[in-house]
């Protein structure tokens, strides 16, 4: 299926569009064969829910109809462009000052803050600088920290209702979707701001996005099937969109150590993954109407 022109990607980074790449679609996992994780002491196969749709593995260049569907215009904002940057060096070196690679787990990398507070504090004042600049100066706030075991085809999950002594083979990963609450619907994704996420790992990792709206989505939907009567909502738009449309591309980004992609996450299906690497994946994200 070809691609659409819809979110768009403004791309500061040194590499250019070398990072970005494309596939054909997406699979139900129950078909796709999944990679096994080993890390530290760890080694199991991942479980998704059962209605997790994860992308094909038949990643490729972008052809130049591609790349243009995909370059940003004029009218950039919080809600159509996934912007792509890196840290300045200074907040680089207080990153690696802090020697948060090589943790084990989330409390590793927390415990590496609250040891060392100066550092931490510096770090603080120069992470607020950069992210004051990328937001013009309107409000955000920290989300989380968030850390991923290596060789996931996606990282995102829901933890709620798992008891306190879980371990990560009983985590379940939700694949391909799109963030939502209480407080959105498929009518007003785009007016909950987007995210940025600053890679900390030690290795790259990869963010995924299909490059449709909420609205782009619900409409290609409307052509297919009664949405009123499939009761389709911001809730499950995901699922039913990949099972009628699972030809419709993935998009790629490869995000090195210390770079950082702004995205809509509320108004896109997306995932992050950590194929190929072995080292834990750490991402520092905040929430607010970034752009670069």
């Amino acid at each position: 299926m070809k691609l659409k022109k819809g979110i768009v990607i403004d791309n500061q980074l040194p590499g250019g569009y070398e990072e970005v790449q494309i596939n054909s679609g997406t699979i139900g996992y129950v078909d796709r064969t999944l990679q096994k994780v080993n890390f530290e002491e760890f080694k199991y196969i991942p479980q998704f829910e059962d209605d997790a749709y994860v992308p094909r593995p038949d990643w490729r260049s972008l052809a130049p109809q591609e790349l243009a569907c995909l370059l940003s215009n004029e009218n950039l904002n919080d809600h159509n462009t996934v912007y792509l940057g890196e840290i300045p060096q200074k907040l680089k070196d207080s990153f690696q000052d802090l020697a948060l690679t090589g943790s084990k787990d989330r409390d590793d990398v927390y415990e590496k803050l609250s040891r060392q507070v100066k550092k931490t504090k510096e770090l603080n004042l120069n992470l607020n600088i950069l992210l004051s600049q990328l937001s013009d100066n309107k409000p955000f706030h920290f989300h989380c920290i968030g850390t991923n075991f290596p060789n996931l085809e996606t990282v995102a999950c829901n933890l709620y209702g798992l008891p306190h002594n879980y371990k990560p083979q009983d985590i379940k990963y939700m694949g391909m979707h799109n963030d939502s609450s209480v407080h959105t619907s498929i009518q007003t994704a785009h007016k909950f701001g987007n995210r940025i996420a600053i890679n900390l790992g030690a290795e790259s990792r990869s963010f995924l996005f299909v490059n449709l709206s909420m609205k782009q989505a619900l409409n290609m939907l409307k052509r297919k099937i009664d949405v009123n009567q499939q009761g389709v909502n911001i809730t499950n738009i995901s699922r039913i969109f990949f099972e009628h449309f699972p030809d419709y591309p993935v998009i790629r980004i490869q995000q090195k150590p210390y770079q950082y992609y702004i995205a809509p996450t509320d108004n896109c299906f997306h995932d992050g993954s950590t194929i190929g690497n072995t080292n834990l994946d750490i991402t520092m994200i905040f929430l607010g109407r970034f752009s670069n």
